[in-house]
């Protein structure tokens, strides 16, 4: 691996919890705020169980830094921040399953194993969830810890949008995931190793995409037209 792509797997823990702890602060927009904090730092690495875990922790912490003082203050600001991570791993979701289709078809460099362990990988999305915000309630954060138990046990009650739009697709990926050859024996050691990873890099990249089309529109620079001189 060079120092490069290493670079690009480091997540700067510091700058994402300051980018989420100033979001909720402010207090304006708050769910689309961390949905796009929380795209950008995932669409930097391969979409992999730990990666994913370590930007949601990271994005938590943050967001219970910038909380209000308040309890019900605290409680309205946590629960759009959630939601915003939620929306973010809606998409991450979408872009697995895109990413698994697209290797289902690539039969000659990808294996039903390496299917299914991307497929083990997405559905494991909403448990993700619920365990960074147990790991943030575990750690001592200032916020309240009632309102982190709350949160958690809403989201156990009613799920998310993250795991109902995966299992709204888990029927089709599992037939998709079942029609790829099975590997040979020795071939399967190889393919956990380097399959799963790719798979996970492809699904980043689709995510960027994804995440360009979600980012506000650029505003026209209207001082373009006036600043060029005027003809004669």
């Amino acid at each position: 691996m060079t120092a490069d792509t290493q670079n690009e797997r480091d997540l700067d823990v510091p700058a994402v919890r300051e980018d989420a702890r100033s979001a909720v602060a402010r207090g304006d927009d708050i769910s689309d705020a961390v949905r796009d904090i929380v795209l950008r730092a995932l669409s930097r690495r391969p979409l992999e169980r730990e990666n994913i875990s370590q930007v949601m922790q990271t994005v938590l912490e943050g967001a219970a830094e910038g909380a209000p003082e308040s309890s019900v203050e605290t409680t309205e600001a946590l629960k759009r921040a959630v939601a915003g991570i939620d929306a973010a791993m809606m998409s991450a979701a979408e872009a697995s399953r895109l990413a698994i289709e697209e290797a289902a078809g690539r039969a000659d460099e990808f294996s039903e194993t390496d299917l299914k362990q991307a497929l083990d990988d997405l559905v494991e999305l909403d448990k993700l969830f619920v365990d960074a915000i147990g790991d943030l309630l575990k750690s001592g954060a200032a916020t309240s810890g009632e309102i982190l138990k709350d949160l958690i046990s809403h989201i156990q009650r009613t799920g998310t949008d993250t795991g109902r739009s995966v299992r709204g697709s888990l029927s089709a990926l599992n037939q998709t995931v079942s029609r790829v050859r099975r590997p040979d024996l020795s071939d399967v050691h190889k393919t956990a190793r380097t399959g799963l990873a790719t798979i996970a890099s492809i699904g980043s990249g689709i995510l960027a995409g994804l995440s360009e089309s979600l980012a506000p529109p650029a505003k026209d620079d209207d001082t373009k037209d006036s600043a060029a001189p005027e003809k004669s």
